[in-house]
């Protein structure tokens, strides 16, 4: 008998990673040697970071992605069943290693990382289904090869009713043109200011959404860190101020915001309520160690209740 799981609010669909990170006091110079003041290992990848923030939040979760037939393969599918995402539509890579991301992280809580693809980069478009694709409210896609990504575009456009895309560092090299297959298939892209610069060769936002809009998605997102986050509907752009919090580690809070962005799109929110959310689950995130530090539903409205005076700072203008 075929086991049958929920049909879930989101899917996500890209990286999952075996995150190997140290605390250290300072980046090292070449030639020189950092201490490293703690050691630990834990799950990873934009894509399936987003897919348990999201089950966090509240929503019905599942990722598709690949792991390698070892030993970080089987801990990281273990631990999104603990977060109860859905792992049935996961790849076991039998001829690859699961990927990797060696993080160092340092005082000011800024990150740098190298990172070892592995299995995660194997998935391909045979290993998509379209049933289990289309059958989600809201698809999420990041961290995967441009071919896999525009098949999975393709699939999502024709049967799930929101589609959003984070190309993350890597794929916005590619740039405009080369991404222009998986941009008109979806609703809303999230980037940082570096990946849309790298994409569209512009600094100045409204360059940006101009661009953007114009390749398909009606929402484009832009993070801008301790600035925080500028959007636009292509009818209004709005800025929210990011939440001052103290930083303790940087990783995972673009996927924390994207987990906090896609459960208030889906609970009907608007765009400046969704972003105000997003922005939350964020700020929660970097107040923590780890990719994976989500916060869950209810320190999100107990952070947003105590920060209830600042969203007097928030601004939207018609375009």
């Amino acid at each position: 008998m075929t086991e049958v799981f929920p049909v879930p609010d989101l899917v996500a669909i890209g990286h999952i990673l075996m995150d190997i990170r140290v605390q250290i006091d300072k980046q090292p110079r070449p030639d020189e040697e950092a201490r490293i003041r703690t050691l630990s290992f834990g799950g990873g990848g934009s894509a399936a970071n987003v897919a348990v923030g999201a089950s966090r939040l509240g929503l019905k979760s599942g990722f598709i992605g690949s792991v390698g037939f070892d030993t970080f393969g089987r801990v990281l599918l273990e631990e999104l069943e603990r977060d109860g995402v859905d792992i049935s539509n996961v790849k076991v890579d039998i001829a690859s290693g699961s990927g990797m991301t060696f993080i160092a992280v340092d005082r000011r809580g800024l990150a740098t990382m190298y990172g070892y693809p592995g299995a995660s980069d194997s998935l391909e478009k045979r290993d998509l289904d379209r049933e289990y694709i289309r059958s989600a409210r809201h698809i999420h896609i990041t961290g995967l090869p441009i071919e896999t990504a525009t098949w999975a575009s393709r699939i999502a456009s024709k049967g799930c009713g929101d589609v959003s895309f984070d190309p993350g560092r890597l794929m916005s090299a590619l740039g405009l043109k080369r991404l222009g297959p998986v941009l008109k298939n979806v609703n809303e892209v999230l980037m940082n200011t570096e990946e849309a610069r790298k994409i569209t060769g512009h600094t100045e936002p409204e360059k940006i959404f101009k661009a953007l809009h114009k390749t398909g998605p009606t929402t484009v997102i832009l993070k801008m860190g301790a600035e925080g986050v500028t959007a636009s509907d292509n009818k209004t752009s709005l800025h929210v101020p990011a939440y001052p919090v103290k930083v303790i580690d940087t990783t995972g809070a673009g996927d924390a915001f994207s987990a906090g962005f896609i459960t208030a799109r889906l609970e009907g929110k608007d765009l400046m309520d969704c972003v105000r959310f997003a922005n939350a689950v964020a700020s929660i995130k970097i107040t923590k160690a780890g990719a994976r530090a989500m916060p869950f539903r209810s320190e999100v409205e107990l952070f947003l209740k105590s920060k209830q005076r600042q969203t007097s700072g928030d601004q939207a203008r018609s375009l």
